[in-house]
Formats: C-alpha cells, structure tokens, sequence
C-alpha cells in the first residue's frame, strides 16, 4: 500500500525531511488547500518552538495538485508525498501520532478494500465531516489519540484521497482524557510568523522558520509564512543572513535542492517534472521577493 502525506510545515524542505532519515518517495507534487490558513499553533515536541498548523474554515478539506508552471492564486500550498507504508509509518511518529494506531486504521482499510486515506475520508463523510465526531470514531477505532497532530483526509482533484496531520486545539483530541497541546498552551488560534517570533525568538525558531521556507526553493508558495516578517526587524535580517547566500551563486537553494533528492530519492527528471527550475520555483515560491525586499532594504 501507498499512502500519500500532505507536508505543510518543515515536511515541506529536504533540510525537514532528513531530520527523519531517507525515504522511497513515490511521486511528489504542490498541492493547493482550499479555504484554510497556516500558521503556528503548536509547541513542538523536538525544541523550544512552535510548530505548523492549518485551520480550516469550512470541511471537507479538499484541494488539488497544482503545476509548478502556474502562478499562486492565494490557497496555502504544501507538499505532497506518496511513500511506502513503512516510511508513512516513520512519518506518523515523527508527528507524534502512534504507528501502531495507525495500522489499526490501514488494516481496517484493507478490509475494505480500500487505501487509508479513502477509508478515513469514507469514515469522515459517515461522520457528517465533523471534526469532533470524526476524532471520537477515530478514539473508539483504536483506543488511542494524540494532543500533538491527528490524520486527517483530504480530497484532492475530485476523486484523490491524502493525508494530512492537523493539531488539536480546544474542540479536543477525540478523548476527554487526552488535552491537546494547544490547550495546554492555550493557543486558541494560529498564530503569524511575527506573532509566534515574539513568543519564541530563539535559534530554535529560527531553524523551525528555515525549515519551513526552504519549502519555497521548490516552488511551494511560502507568502503566507513571509507576509508579516518586515513587521519583526530582528527576524527579517535573521532570515535574511541565513538565505541572502542564495543571491547570486545559490549555495544554498543548491544545498537544500541535493539535501531534497537525496533524502527523498527522487531522480531529476521527477523533480524538474513536479517543481521546474531553481530560479523560476525561487520566483513562485515568493523567497526570491523577500530577498529582493531585504537587498533593497540593506543598500538603502
């Protein structure tokens, strides 16, 4: 079985996915998130940070895969990863949801003959795509849920199914006895890039931000991550130092491009295919019109 997983954190860089070792990556796509938004919700497990979320605004989550030739039309973009289902497994740890329970799942799936991710949307459909009904079924299924990220499903193009793992925040975790992590921070809402470096201004953070615009050297649209960082002098030129190297050699876009392959597996030919060329993914991605910005802004 392959599972595809929806990365919209630092899932999205070779430099986040290598924290968990190399993959056999199938296919990897951008894939465009219909009505939600992305921030920073959650307190990691891995660091003194806070990590990615998506809040969702109205479900069924559902989305497309879009063309690295077309230009963002404002939805968060994330990644997309088919895998193996023993690497799937290393990734559900990894966000700190339980392989073990989520094998309960992928068994019930086979049962019916169907992939996990159709399956739990199948399941989320019978649920009304409630949220709270879907988690408590997904709790009464296995005996077991998280206070960090919980599988979610997501249509894609009309008929794909994926995953994606969402944090709980105070609608709860599926458990009366499981509280989530945001609302024992008490994080009711996502918070901005600006919002959460004034929470979190530490090296932690930085690397967590780093790991999550590097997305943008494959053309993922990173803007919403970079739309409030001029508000925070400090952390703009700390971003900047870090990623101005990719002006005008591109060391470092070329490190985080052979750090993707490498981790990923992926040949040149599938990833020109998914992402296109370095410097027209830079432009898409809205990394280039940060650097540009900051240029202007260091001259000046």
């Amino acid at each position: 079985m392959k599972v595809t997983l929806i990365g919209h954190g630092s899932l999205m860089s070779g430099r986040g996915l290598a924290f968990s070792g190399r993959f056999q990556i199938y296919d990897a796509c951008i894939v465009a998130l219909d009505n939600c938004v992305r921030g920073f919700a959650k307190l990691s497990m891995y660091g003194d940070r806070f990590a990615t979320n998506i809040e969702i605004a109205s479900l069924p989550l559902e989305g497309e895969v879009v063309s690295c030739e077309t230009e963002p039309d404002g939805r968060v973009e994330a990644l997309g990863l088919t895998v193996t289902l023993e690497d799937f497994g290393r990734l559900v740890k990894r966000e700190g949801y339980q392989p073990a329970s989520m094998y309960k799942l992928v068994e019930r799936a086979r049962e019916n003959g169907l992939g996990v991710a159709e399956w739990l949307w199948n399941l989320d459909a019978q649920n009304g795509h409630d949220l709270v009904a879907y988690r408590r079924q997904l709790f009464a299924l296995t005996g077991y849920t998280s206070p960090h990220y919980i599988p979610h499903p997501v249509r894609l193009n009309g008929t794909d199914c994926a995953l994606i793992f969402l944090a709980p925040g105070f609608e709860g975790t599926g458990s009366s006895d499981v509280m989530s992590v945001r609302q024992q921070t008490g994080i009711e809402s996502i918070l901005s890039t600006a919002e959460t470096w004034r929470r979190k201004p530490n090296d932690d953070q930085i690397a967590y931000f780093l790991s999550c615009l590097l997305g943008g050297a494959h053309g993922i649209c990173v803007q919403d991550f970079l739309s409030t960082i001029a508000d925070e002098t400090d952390l703009a030129g700390q971003l900047y130092q870090r990623l101005q190297p990719i002006q005008p050699v591109l060391p470092v876009l070329a490190e985080e491009v052979v750090c993707f392959l490498e981790t990923t597996g992926l040949t040149q030919q599938q990833y020109q295919r998914a992402f296109g060329r370095p410097e027209a993914a830079l432009r898409r991605s809205g990394l280039q019109g940060f650097l540009d910005s900051m240029t202007v802004r260091q001259i000046g």
